[in-house]
């Protein structure tokens, strides 16, 4: 690889925009807040320095931007030519978290955009000096720029840019984006496990892969059942591993990855109320994972015993964990069930746990329609458990 150093000004990125690409590795294009946006605007007014621009050469005139997506949409945002962007044309904030500043040069600017701060700078009025000087500061900001090329493997990249963002706030999500091969096309590209129906109906963050990283979870311990007879810890880096060990996939595997569709299908078409229940994530593998043993897809009847069981099991969970400490002895378990969910939920002994709970409880179920301590709270109370 090679690497050369250049300055830009915000003028030449800004000409340069429409022939920029950004890569499937890189980070969703929203992820930094209308205020994040604004205090970069700000430092930029102030003249400070801020962090390269990383971007690989193509043999068509066009880059690709390997590390600086945030920074650069932010600044086509403010200069209004960024229509993907939410915040698109956002308004100048003059920010300071440090100390109070009253003869900040560019206070009377604030609330304006791009093109009102141009207006006022050709308009001669009260301001223009002060809209004229903004203007011109921040067009010819200079940026530092590094140009690479000359790359013969295009997971480089990929590996780069986690390597460009270690030590900052990049979550297990977009580390999993940044992947290569076939475990990662299946779950993060369109019509794959990652983007399945099911996953939008469960209350999982739609932002920043976070969806894609429960699909990659729930296939991790698939893989692990199948292949060990047990489960495995999936913490970002097990996933990871995960990844890199099956960016190639054999017969074997592609039927796993069916068996989890055919569940996911199963679940979507039987819990059209998932997002009330399925609130938690640790919850959500696990009512996957259950579903997917149980090989529920195959049968219906059970199937739908399973969304009344999930119902009342997740209720009593709820009713009994609102009680703080004053829950019910009969319901003990229910709060060991929630320290699965809410301590360590990734490890192995957590996965575990919930797994043979909700197991037991369901084939009590199946076979009563009651959950333990349902029948042991109506004798004490002589009332029926709440719903």
């Amino acid at each position: 690889m090679k690497k050369r150093t250049e300055s830009w000004t915000i003028k030449d990125l800004r000409s340069r925009f429409v022939h920029i690409n950004f890569p499937e590795y890189q980070r969703e294009p929203n992820i930094w807040s209308r205020s994040a946006k604004q205090r970069l605007i700000d430092s930029i007014l102030r003249q400070f320095d801020i962090a390269s621009l990383y971007f690989y050469q193509n043999g068509d005139d066009s880059i690709d931007c390997i590390d600086g997506r945030q920074r650069i949409n932010a600044i086509m945002a403010f200069l209004g030519e960024n229509a993907k962007d939410e915040d698109d044309a956002f308004a100048l904030r003059i920010l300071n978290e440090i100390y109070e500043e009253d003869d900040n040069p560019f206070k009377e600017l604030e609330g304006l955009t791009f093109d009102q701060m141009k207006h006022s700078a050709e308009s001669g009025g009260a301001i223009a000096g002060i809209a004229r000087k903004a203007v011109e500061q921040l067009l010819e900001y200079e940026v530092t720029v590094v140009l690479l090329s000359q790359v013969t493997r295009p997971e480089e990249f990929n590996l780069q840019f986690t390597r460009l963002n270690l030590g900052t706030i990049i979550n297990a999500g977009e580390k999993l984006h940044a992947m290569v091969g076939v475990m990662r096309e299946v779950c993060f590209e369109d019509k794959r496990i990652g983007k399945h129906s099911f996953l939008d109906m469960v209350k999982i963050p739609t932002r920043r892969y976070a969806k894609e990283q429960v699909a990659a979870q729930i296939l991790a311990q698939v893989f692990s059942k199948r292949k060990s007879g047990g489960f495995t810890r999936t913490r970002h880096f097990d996933l990871q591993k995960f990844m890199k060990e099956y960016a190639v996939l054999g017969k074997a595997e592609e039927a796993w990855i069916t068996e989890v569709k055919q569940t996911f299908d199963a679940l979507a078409a039987t819990l059209p109320n998932a997002q009330q229940l399925l609130h938690n994530r640790a919850i959500a593998v696990t009512t996957v994972l259950l579903a997917w043993e149980l090989e529920l897809y195959k049968h219906p009847k059970e199937l739908k015993a399973y969304g009344s069981f999930l119902s009342t099991f997740l209720g009593r969970l709820r009713w009994q964990v609102g009680k703080g400490l004053d829950v019910d002895p009969e319901y003990r378990y229910l709060i060991d069930f929630q320290r699965h969910v809410t301590q360590a939920s990734v490890e192995r002994p957590a996965v575990e746990a919930r797994f043979i709970t909700m197991n037991e409880e369901f084939n009590r179920w199946l076979k009563a329609k009651k959950v333990r301590g349902d029948e042991e709270f109506k004798k004490k109370t002589g009332e029926d458990p709440e719903p």
